[in-house]
């Protein structure tokens, strides 16, 4: 029964740790920047493709993409940084683009999204940043963090995982090696 016990929690403790499901603008916002800039490598370019249209408009990708040059099998940007999305599903991007002759030129745009038929965000264009939308290192706030609640709640996770570990490994039968009749165990050999 105690074992069940300890198994029901187990359970419902890891079962929280599997994620949301909700999708944040600023996270799609970030993967559909990272599978544009992916679509200059061939080796995953059909999936960097399926994964920018999953997120957004390709269409919309126009004005990050006109006069990028970049080397086969390097992503079409050296850097990319996504800010807090206002309450109308703007995000406030910074690209840094690879363009002729190793040369780099940085764009503050921002990202509209808007909401497809299953509630889930999307890329629909790029526009002009506002006032006050700013990426992290011009200011703004970040996507997203984490209250103290939420790291002493993970805390708090860990040690009752690590306590039911140590419990569950403490109640396992102890094994033991029975000498069989005139065993000589074999001395250690050196080289």
């Amino acid at each position: 029964m105690r074992r069940l016990l300890l198994g029901a929690v187990l359970v419902v403790l890891l079962a929280g740790c599997g994620g949301s499901t909700i999708s944040r603008p600023s996270g799609v916002a970030e993967r559909w920047l990272q599978a544009v800039s992916d679509m200059g490598r061939p080796s995953v370019r059909e999936d960097a493709a399926d994964k920018a249209e999953r997120h957004g408009s390709l269409d919309a990708a126009e004005p990050l993409l006109d006069g990028v040059r970049f080397e086969e099998d390097e992503s079409r940007f050296t850097d990319l940084e996504v800010g807090a999305a206002t309450d109308d599903g703007r995000v406030p991007l910074r690209v840094t683009r690879r363009l002729a002759d190793d040369e780099r030129d940085e764009l503050f745009l921002t990202a509209v999204l808007e909401r497809d038929d299953g509630g889930e965000w999307r890329v629909v264009e790029l526009d002009e940043p506002r006032d006050g939308e700013l990426v992290p290192s011009e200011g703004g706030d970040r996507p997203a963090s984490a209250t103290f609640r939420h790291w002493l709640a993970a805390v708090a996770v860990g040690l009752l995982l690590a306590v039911a570990s140590a419990l569950v490994i403490e109640a396992q039968p102890a094994v033991r090696q029975q000498a069989r009749p005139g065993y000589v165990p074999a001395a250690p050999q050196r080289p």
